[in-house]
């Protein structure tokens, strides 16, 4: 069971680390403006490139535009677009700081009228988990630009990250008269579940799918994207079928998305497919060391009686947790919680992340950690403020109950 209870969060964990889509992507084969130089037609004569090396060789050209004309802010606006769309198809963390570093110069060369480049530096913030910082840029966004539905969205997602939730509230019932763009209905839906409306936020992203997938200049990773928070969704309302559907609809877009292999590797695990599990890890890990997926790897191979490979697999995710940003992984919080170990260093971590963070994912930590310290009168309070919004996670759920068990409140666990 403890198993299956890791498996059911991680993923909302892993989104909530900054994994919205930012709604700021070039077409991944655009077509060559009227307006250009011979020079830029360049990028759109020849031989047909795949999506990957187009983009490159954009982000090469629009690199040597911000370098030849030192006022432009817009060419460099494009770099930290076109990198942080590649980090996200690839998992280079580098690439999240160069889109961060791009951003912050063509922000330098014009503060006023480049929104855009500010939703991409929030959004490059987000991946790095400096959600403070993140939130202090999606407000001035917002305030310098009022009405605008992405960026009130874009301080929507920053306040609900931050665990800021009567501001996000607000913001979003702000948006919830305005007209939705696909970046907006993606941020709708994330606060629509996190307060417990999971038919409204299925409504949402299945409205999205069709808009996205009706677009012709959508890319593959577009599509997928939204075909994996609604897999999500449905994993996280116990709906395993449509999850799996939707996963692999996704994956009908763009076959090597390795947080989709991620998310089936999870949903395996769930349902006890070990070997279909390992399969869909090794295609993860072929593009990124991920935590998260080590960790059910690990898992997999402990179920299949391969315990020195289990133990290779929970090597290897600690060593991935100390490359990842932030303080420390939730996924491995939980991971170690789960199987008994270092209770007392999660929850310090967990304790000193909620200074900063105090979101119902955080206090979930919190509490399951004091829980396992054999805490669980404070484990109980904490465990109030994980379900503060009416969240409709099971993991949450399977926390308070055990809590309430330990205080022999067998209604309440019931």
């Amino acid at each position: 069971m403890m198993i299956q209870v890791v498996v059911v969060g991680l993923t909302f964990l892993l989104l909530s680390a900054g994994g919205a889509w930012a709604g700021f992507h070039l077409p991944a084969r655009p077509m060559a403006p009227r307006y250009l130089d011979p020079e830029s037609a360049q990028l759109y004569s020849g031989p047909r490139p795949t999506p990957a090396q187009q983009r490159d060789r954009e982000i090469a050209f629009w690199e040597r535009r911000g370098v030849e004309d030192p006022e432009s802010a817009d060419a460099l606006s494009r770099v930290a677009a076109l990198v942080l769309q590649r980090s996200r198809e690839t998992g280079d963390y580098n690439d999240v700081l160069r889109a961060e570093a791009a951003a912050r110069r063509s922000l330098a060369r014009r503060d006023q009228r480049n929104g855009a480049t500010r939703v991409l530096l929030a959004s490059t913030l987000l991946a790095q988990h400096r959600f403070a910082d993140a939130l202090g840029v999606a407000r001035r966004l917002a305030s310098d630009n009022p009405g605008v539905p992405a960026y009130l969205a874009m301080r929507g997602e920053t306040e609900m990250e931050t665990g800021e939730y009567a501001a996000a509230r607000a913001t979003f019932d702000t948006l919830a008269g305005m007209p939705a763009s696909l970046s907006v209905m993606g941020r709708r839906a994330r606060w629509a579940e996190l307060t417990g409306q999971v038919a409204e936020s299925r409504q949402i992203l299945t409205r999205a799918i069709a808009d996205v997938t009706a677009q012709a200049n959508a890319t593959p990773e577009q599509i997928a994207w939204f075909n994996l928070r609604l897999g999500d969704l449905e994993f996280r309302a116990g709906k395993l079928r449509r999850a799996r559907d939707a996963y692999t609809t996704g994956l009908t877009a763009w076959p090597d998305d390795y947080r989709i292999h991620a998310a089936l590797a999870r949903l395996d695990a769930a349902e006890g497919a070990w070997a279909s599990a390992l399969e869909h890890g090794d295609r993860v890990l072929a593009v990124q060391l991920d935590p998260a997926t080590l960790g059910v790897m690990g898992d997999a191979h402990a179920a299949l009686g391969d315990t020195a490979a289990a133990a290779r697999s929970w090597r290897a995710m600690e060593v991935a947790v100390a490359g990842q940003p932030g303080a420390y992984h939730r996924a491995w919080s939980l991971f170690l919680l789960d199987h008994g170990k270092r209770v007392d260093d999660v929850v310090v971590a967990a304790r000193r992340e909620l200074r900063a963070r105090h979101d119902v994912y955080g206090w979930d930590v919190y509490a399951w950690a004091l829980h396992r310290q054999g805490n669980d009168t404070g484990a109980h309070a904490a465990m109030a403020q994980a379900l503060v919004l009416g969240t409709s996670d099971p993991m949450l759920r399977q926390h308070a109950a055990a809590i309430e068990r330990s205080l022999h409140q067998s209604v309440a666990a019931r």
